[in-house]
């Protein structure tokens, strides 16, 4: 995949919405905001990564790539964590399952359901648009063709005349004899009127 920038922010949007979700449920029933605070926060780091340092040193991105880049966000949302101070967990190693069961909620979720909810989705770059046709195909206008007076009038154009057959006489030796196929055999008569 190679994603626009746009197209990986759209993504990264999309993939966490389902564990935002289900971090909030957890934040309300704990009474703890940190989880949420935490998805947050990876959500922000992510964008950032996203649109000023990910599109200069990644032209295209292997399967492998993926779980680097998330031990590289990993680093980075598990220290910007343990900078600020309204984040608390009971453990210092909540906030590492937190990540990881969110990064695999979102790997499965670009993996198996957006391409499922948008087939043209990795097509696209990542971006969610519409690439149909705004006007089908069969309501479009008919190119205007040119009109001359002599075609309204039934003459023919001096092209076909050029090429018709009854313009050009086909010699009698080339009438009878029988074509190389056998399939196509050209009339004797005279030329039709």
């Amino acid at each position: 995949m190679c994603p626009t920038v746009l197209g990986r922010v759209q993504t990264r949007w999309a993939i966490l919405i389902i564990p935002a979700i289900i971090w909030t449920i957890v934040s309300l029933i704990t009474g703890n905001p940190s989880y949420i605070v935490l998805i947050g926060l990876y959500f922000v780091i992510g964008v950032a990564l996203d649109t000023a340092f990910y599109p200069f040193i990644i032209r295209w991105q292997p399967p492998w790539l993926t779980f680097t880049l998330a031990v590289g966000e990993f680093i980075l949302v598990y220290l910007a964590a343990n900078v600020l101070k309204g984040i608390h967990f009971s453990s210092h190693l909540v906030p590492v399952l937190v990540y990881w069961i969110t990064w695999v909620i979102a790997i499965w979720t670009k993996v198996v359901i957006l391409p499922l909810l948008s087939l043209s989705w990795v097509e696209n770059a990542g971006e969610f648009r519409s690439t149909d046709w705004s006007v089908a195909p069969e309501y479009l206008p008919l190119p205007v063709q040119p009109f001359t007076p002599e075609l309204a009038t039934g003459g023919t154009p001096p092209l076909a005349r050029k090429f018709s057959a009854a313009v050009i006489e086909i010699p009698e030796e080339l009438r009878r004899a029988p074509s190389p196929s056998g399939v196509f055999q050209i009339p004797t008569g005279p030329p039709p009127a």
